[in-house]
Parts: C-alpha cells; sequence; structure tokens
C-alpha cells in the first residue's frame, strides 16, 4: 500500500522541518524558559566540578556554557525524543561543551608556554640577519635536537599572517637570495626584497610584542608571589 502523499506532506512544515523537530524545538525552548535558573544552577556545579572554573569566574563562564548548550540544543532538536528528559538530555550537551571548552584552553595554555618558553630561550633580534638566524633550520648532530629547533622556528613563523610565513620559508630555502626567491615568486628581484623587508618587518614587531607580554607577566607573577609572602 501507497502511503498518502497528503499525510507525508503535511509532516513536514512551511520550512521543510519536520513536525516532529518543531514540537521538540518548542518544547526545549518552553524548557529552557521555565528553568533557565534551575539549569544555570546546575553548570555551574558542573563547570566547578570538571574544573573549567573556579571562585568568581564560575558565573560568567557558566553563562557562557549554558548560551553555548541553548544553541546547541536548538541546532540539533531533532535529536531529541519527545518522551526524553530535557533536563538530562541539557546535561549531556552541558557535558559536552564543557569538555570541549576545556581541550580549547589546554591547547591555548600549551601554545602560551611555548611561546613564553621561546621568550625566554632566545634572543631578541635587532636586525635582519639576527631575526633570520631566528627562523633558519638549524643542523644539529642531535636529530631531537634539530626537531625541536624546526619547532621553535615554526612558532616564531606562525606569529605573522601565512602570506608572510610563505615568503619567509621561501626566503630560508633560497638561503636570502632576491633572485631565486623572485623567480619563486614570479616578481621582480626589487619587489621581492621588498616584500620579504616588510614581511621580516612585521615578524620583528610580533616578536618584541611577544617579549613585551612575556616581561610583563613575569613582573605580574613576581608581584603576586610576594604579596602571597
Amino acid at each position: 500500500m501507497q502511503p498518502n502523499q497528503n499525510n507525508v506532506s503535511a509532516s513536514y512544515d512551511a520550512h521543510g522541518t519536520s513536525t516532529a523537530a518543531s514540537q521538540a524545538k518548542q518544547q526545549l525552548i518552553k524548557f529552557l524558559t521555565e528553568h533557565t535558573a534551575q539549569l544555570l544552577g546546575t553548570i555551574r556545579v558542573y563547570v566547578q566540578r570538571m574544573g573549567l572554573a573556579q571562585g568568581q569566574a564560575i558565573p560568567g563562564v557558566a553563562l557562557d556554557v549554558l548560551q553555548e548548550v541553548a544553541v546547541e540544543a536548538l541546532d540539533h532538536a531533532d535529536r531529541f525524543r519527545p518522551d526524553a528528559q530535557p533536563m538530562a538530555w541539557l546535561l549531556g550537551i552541558t557535558v559536552n561543551v564543557i569538555r570541549r571548552k576545556k581541550a580549547a584552553m589546554a591547547k591555548q595554555y600549551r601554545r602560551e608556554v611555548t611561546f613564553g618558553r621561546l621568550a625566554t630561550m632566545l634572543p631578541e633580534p635587532h636586525n635582519e640577519d639576527e631575526l633570520f638566524e631566528l627562523i633558519a633550520p638549524f643542523t644539529l648532530d642531535n636529530p631531537d635536537q634539530d626537531v625541536e629547533a624546526n619547532e621553535q622556528a615554526s612558532l616564531i613563523l606562525s606569529l605573522v599572517s601565512p602570506e608572510d610565513q610563505q615568503i619567509l620559508r621561501l626566503a630560508v630555502l633560497h638561503d636570502f637570495e632576491r633572485e631565486a626567491l623572485a623567480r619563486e615568486l614570479g616578481i621582480t628581484p626589487v619587489a621581492a626584497r621588498v616584500r620579504l623587508h616588510r614581511a621580516l618587518n612585521r615578524l620583528r614587531t610580533a616578536w618584541n610584542k611577544l617579549n613585551i607580554e612575556q616581561q610583563i607577566q613575569q613582573r605580574v607573577n613576581t608581584s603576586k608571589a610576594v604579596e602571597r609572602k
């Protein structure tokens, strides 16, 4: 027996969304509206217990999490079963949101720590030759040290745009030869020199800024340590 086409069409609204999904979305909106305070209170507990925030930062972070949970829940309302408990479903989304935020924070922290370590290990460049040495490949006897040096060079290059990274890498590859660099870029040697000079200036500015920020952070940490004593 063939299904009635009118009945099939009636199961979708004017925007092509299934009736079940629309009903689930309305159910979730109603629940979120009526139980915002309760859900937010529970999210605060999750935020603290899962280590996303502590102390005075908890309320603000919990509110951010709530907003992301609401958006994600409504975007995926078609996955919500009418017989399911909205609170349990929303808290399941909450756990995933918090885990993603923690992963993003950890990634950012590792990046900051790595750059901070670089800022203390490497000298502040004063001219193009010194800056070039920072991003040039290192030839060392120890393969592990060679990998680490190349990772450091990549981190330094990540301070500038992909376009600047390209010309700087090409400059390293061609040992700073303007003619070879110009051929790779399809421009004149004079234009290649200008582009390379500007890229180096932007890298120097970004690197110096990183050093200044690192020095400021060290002073702040020192002051906090003194206050705790």
